[in-house]
């Protein structure tokens, strides 16, 4: 009951974005990725996860805010225990997004967690709301477990909490 309280709370009845609980992903999708083993190529990481457990983060730009989540998400993968995939897409491809996205990546030393662009146009199929500033998909088996939506300012120190903590429980298989 408290794990969705916590959900209703966080994850605006009236902001649907992206594939809801309970459906399938849409199927691949190519981002350049600037930071992991295919850094500096696009590649599939609907396909790199496969079945695995994932924290998909979608934004449409980088913030500080976005910052925090990707880093108490990294810092959820790299306390599993098995194989587990982390990754934030982001929609803004300006050469100032991917630089400041590449800082970012390298200033946290993020191992387990790939971060890449691509144009939204590419991503029509996951229905991404244009309302959202932030939509993060937790999913395994390619199947959606959790989805939270946020509007611009919405993604609190309260919201990242709630976002890490079903990370973790989703990580660990519970």
């Amino acid at each position: 009951m408290t794990f969705l309280l916590a959900l209703a709370l966080f994850t605006p009845a009236d902001l649907k974005s992206g594939p809801q609980v309970g459906s399938t992903l849409p199927g691949p999708f190519e981002p350049l990725n600037l930071n992991g083993p295919d850094a500096g190529d696009e590649s599939c990481l609907y396909c790199k996860f496969g079945n695995i457990p994932v924290v998909m983060v979608f934004a449409s730009k980088p913030s500080d805010k976005l910052h925090k989540l990707v880093g108490e998400l990294e810092k959820a993968a790299t306390a599993a225990k098995g194989e587990v995939g982390a990754c934030l897409v982001v929609t803004d491809t300006s050469p100032a997004a991917q630089k400041a996205l590449k800082t970012f990546a390298d200033d946290a030393k993020l191992q387990a967690t790939i971060v890449s662009v691509i144009d939204a146009a590419r991503l029509k199929d996951y229905e991404l709301s244009k309302d959202a500033e932030v939509t993060v998909l937790i999913y395994s088996k390619r199947v959606v477990r959790i989805n939270h939506a946020f509007k611009p300012g919405e993604l609190t120190d309260k919201a990242i909490a709630a976002v890490t903590a079903d990370a973790a429980k989703h990580y660990a298989g519970k």
